[in-house]
């Protein structure tokens, strides 16, 4: 009975161990991007963040994806607003000026076609969209990023939904395994849940952070997975 148990717990911390590094290695990717872009672009002064900036998950080299915004006018009168779009093309930025008329209450949902051809640094696609300021409605900007993986015969959103999934698919059965091995819980297998629920969390943040354009809360969660994987490690080895 203790060697099964124990069997279920190193498979336990194998299976989550394998889903944590899956996730680590997403969202630190997927906020690379988008703290790339930042620096890549430069800061560009506005009233307002423009949060509705949305670029691809993830990319592959055969895909086309798209850049989006909505923009809404919740003015009392029929506007003409300047937008200026920014995305990276052949290693450097290609900008596009247009106006677009909004009515009063209408919502508009833009968007711009990236490919390949807009790679920079080998594996970015970077893009910055700035909202003119226009009677009532204040000027907004924001910056977002894609990483482009060459993996043919496989869509960005299908790469992201295998990555995403077999990443909570190997914690998930890496709690379960541990769970069903380390009941009822003692001190040693108290700490080490309590670090997995650490590591769960952070990663889950890391992840949302990524899908939003969240860098600084995607940097925070790289740091914390840096420095917990080091504290793990460290204590394993004055241990043995």
């Amino acid at each position: 009975m203790q060697n099964k148990k124990k069997l279920f717990r190193t498979l336990g911390i194998i299976l989550f161990s394998t889903g944590v590094l899956i996730g680590i290695l997403m969202f630190v990717l997927m906020n690379w991007a988008t703290f790339e872009a930042y620096f890549f672009f430069g800061h560009a002064p506005a009233d307002k963040s423009l949060t509705t900036l949305r670029c691809p998950l993830l990319m592959t080299q055969t895909d086309t994806g798209t850049v989006n915004i909505s923009i809404t006018n919740n003015s009392d009168r029929d506007l003409s607003v300047l937008i200026k779009t920014e995305i990276s093309y052949f290693g450097a930025a290609k900008l596009v000026q247009t106006t677009y008329p909004l009515a009063v209450g209408e919502t508009r949902r833009l968007s711009w076609t990236v490919t390949s051809e807009n790679m920079v640094f080998g594996h970015l696609i970077l893009a910055r969209v700035f909202v003119n300021s226009v009677y009532s409605l204040p000027s907004r900007a924001n910056t977002c990023g894609s990483v482009m993986v060459n993996l043919p015969g496989l869509t960005g959103i299908q790469l992201f939904i295998i990555v995403l999934a077999s990443s909570l698919m190997c914690m998930a059965a890496g709690w379960g395994l541990w769970l069903a091995g380390s009941r009822p819980l003692q001190t040693d297998g108290i700490i080490a849940t309590r670090a997995m629920v650490i590591f769960t969390v952070v990663v889950l943040l890391g992840i949302l952070a990524g899908c939003i354009g969240w860098w600084g809360l995607g940097l925070i969660c790289t740091v914390a997975s840096v420095l917990l994987i080091i504290t793990v490690v460290g204590s394993y080895i004055q241990k043995s």
